[in-house]
């Protein structure tokens, strides 16, 4: 919601459109990633870890997840930044930006900005410098001028024309005004992630910082008024709903924070039931809250459930599973289970009642816990658990039936002794210090994304008895680590393997063979193997990085075996191996960076 101020404006301002043109949008570099950013392929629907110098080619689909954003820069230095909790595409013949939820900065250089907005149920073309744009539940839209005109012009040939400052809504249907609202510059400007949480300012901040110190000089001197209300997110063709911020937000604020101040203990399927303490009460689902002082969800807002501490299924319920019904919120687009402090699963829970298009987040501003043996269930399109704290499972599962499964820790994520995590979509693991895989037994890991920090943070997979299987996987790590008591299989076809930084390390080690296949590993400043055999297929080393291979035979002639077939007990270059794009075989031992030699 954003705050406005009274102007006797009228409904509608009919004005022609400009000259300038919309962008073609055909293709943009993504200049920052931050957390959980995926490409989705318009052809085929793989889905691939977003990072920094990525093409985004139209018409792929662009997916942010919680506290995520992106910033991308077309080659006519259009910035769009993207926000959390979002998905969008463009479509290069129409120039239309099919926004299916969540919001967008655009800024472009004067007569280039702009183009033609869709949602569920709307479609508007925009012109202007600096707009956001933001989806709206009924599946409309708003439009913010920030600085310079905005121009909209509607399906059925109105036009509407926004100065900076002022918002309106596209409803439903897109062939119709709504009011134009004068709100706070200072106020978005200042707590908008959109506009300050990127390491390159905006190219139009100057502009911005302008419009919004003439608009602060007009209330100052009494010529605007403000109002002390808020826009809310519905509008008609002749009003906008409003909320009292003296009122209703210091009652919904005073409310949000009992809730936060107190325990919550679910064992019974109704988060309604009378054994939940209320009050207070805990369900907030008309006005979103925050999680004020934690740094890792600032700007992040939150609706449903919200407690200190929550802990589903203790031992005196015992339930196998709880079933927690969610069909009261079946509408909503999400339900959020947000501990202030920490959030316990103490044993199985199964989600139900949800729109299977919706998305489910278990959220602790500390730490979320699971005792050995829980298993979590969900239907939904994103199921989602993120904390500051480290995330540890151990011999528990997470299934989603519908859609992709994330796990985002401020510090490390732990997955220990036979963890199954199944969905059809994507599981994407977060966490920029360390993502560790560890079992006495077999580990496969099949269509995921590991994220950590390309310069410092470590990837490990560890099987101290069974083989480990990584194929469809993106990783991003500065330390990558494959440790196995039998076998080691890396497919990484069509995926992304990145590390930055001095010193980034990937070390492959087992007992009897390696097998990387259609694994790109230049980003590697070091790569080191070392097993009875290793077959390399499809495998690309960086110019200047240092490879030593380690096998039983090491290397009986001049060079490792390049035949199709793998010989036991040596180093095969068994197809396309490549240092620094040439013949990998060229490089070996006194003839570049490429060392082979035996086990030591």
């Amino acid at each position: 919601m954003k705050r406005f101020i009274i102007l006797a404006l009228g409904f509608t301002c009919l004005t022609a459109v400009s000259t300038s043109y919309a962008v073609d949008f055909k293709q943009s570099k993504l200049t920052q990633v931050v957390n959980d950013v995926q490409i989705i392929s318009a052809a085929d629907q793989t889905k691939k870890s977003a990072t920094v110098n990525d093409i985004f080619s139209m018409p792929d689909i662009l997916r942010t997840g919680a506290a995520s954003r992106a910033e991308l820069v077309a080659d006519d230095q259009t910035v769009t930044r993207v926000g959390a909790n979002t998905i969008f595409s463009f479509d290069p013949a129409s120039r239309t930006i099919d926004l299916q939820q969540g919001s967008l900065l655009f800024h472009s250089p004067h007569g280039k900005g702009g183009g033609t907005i869709h949602t569920g149920s709307a479609t508007a073309s925009v012109l202007g410098s600096t707009v956001i744009v933001t989806s709206t539940l009924n599946g409309g839209f708003k439009v913010l001028a920030i600085e310079d005109e905005a121009e909209i012009k509607f399906l059925n040939g109105l036009k509407q024309k926004l100065e900076p400052g002022q918002m309106t809504f596209i409803l439903p249907g897109g062939n119709q005004l709504a009011p134009i609202i004068v709100f706070r510059l200072d106020g978005l400007v200042g707590n908008s992630l959109l506009v300050n949480g990127f390491t390159h300012p905006l190219p139009s901040l100057p502009l911005i910082v302008n419009e919004v110190d003439k608009q602060t000089k007009l209330i100052n001197s009494g010529k605007l008024t403000d109002t002390g209300l808020d826009a809310g997110n519905n509008a008609g063709p002749n009003s906008v709903e409003v909320l009292d911020a003296n009122t209703v937000q210091s009652d919904v604020s005073s409310r949000v924070q009992a809730a936060l101040g107190s325990d919550a203990t679910i064992n019974q399927p109704s988060l309604k039931d009378a054994t939940i303490p209320t009050p207070p009460a805990h369900i907030f689902l008309n006005a979103a809250f925050t999680l004020a002082g934690n740094k890792f969800f600032a700007g992040q807002s939150f609706k449903g459930f919200a407690a200190r501490n929550i802990s589903f299924n203790t031992p005196a319920a015992g339930l196998n599973p709880l079933a927690v019904d969610l069909s009261a919120y079946s509408k909503k687009p999400g339900f959020d289970f947000v501990a202030a402090n920490d959030l316990n699963l103490e044993g199985p829970v199964t989600f139900s009642g949800l729109s299977p298009s919706g998305i489910l987040r278990l959220v602790a501003g500390n730490q979320i816990t699971f005792s050995p043996g829980v298993v979590l269930t969900a239907n939904v399109t994103d199921f989602e658990l993120a904390a500051p704290g480290a995330m540890t499972l151990n011999d528990a599962s997470i299934f989603n039936n519908t859609g992709n499964i994330g796990l985002t820790s401020g510090s490390v994520i732990n997955i220990e002794n036979g963890v199954t995590i199944n969905n059809p979509g994507v599981i994407t693991f977060t966490a920029p210090d360390a993502v560790n895989i560890t079992s006495d037994v077999d580990i496969g890991v099949d269509g995921a994304v590991i994220n950590t920090d390309p310069g410092s943070g470590h990837a490990t997979l560890s099987s101290t008895g069974g083989s480990v299987t990584l194929t469809g996987t993106s990783i991003q790590a500065h330390y990558l680590t494959l440790n196995s008591g039998d076998s080691i299989l890396l497919d990484a076809s069509g995926k992304t393997l990145t590390a930055t930084g001095a010193g980034s390390t990937a070390n492959f080690t087992a007992p009897n063979l390696i097998t990387v296949n259609n694994a790109n590993l230049s980003s590697f400043g070091s790569v080191n193997m070392a097993a009875n055999t290793v077959n390399l297929f499809n495998v690309a080393f960086g110019a200047g990085s240092s490879v030593t291979l380690q096998s039983l035979n090491g290397i009986l002639a001049a060079n490792p075996n390049t035949g199709a077939a793998s010989i036991p007990g040596d180093v095969n270059f068994i197809q396309n191996v490549t240092y620094g794009g040439n013949p990998a075989q060229n490089y070996v031992n006194n003839s570049g960076g490429i060392t082979v030699t035996t086990l030591h």
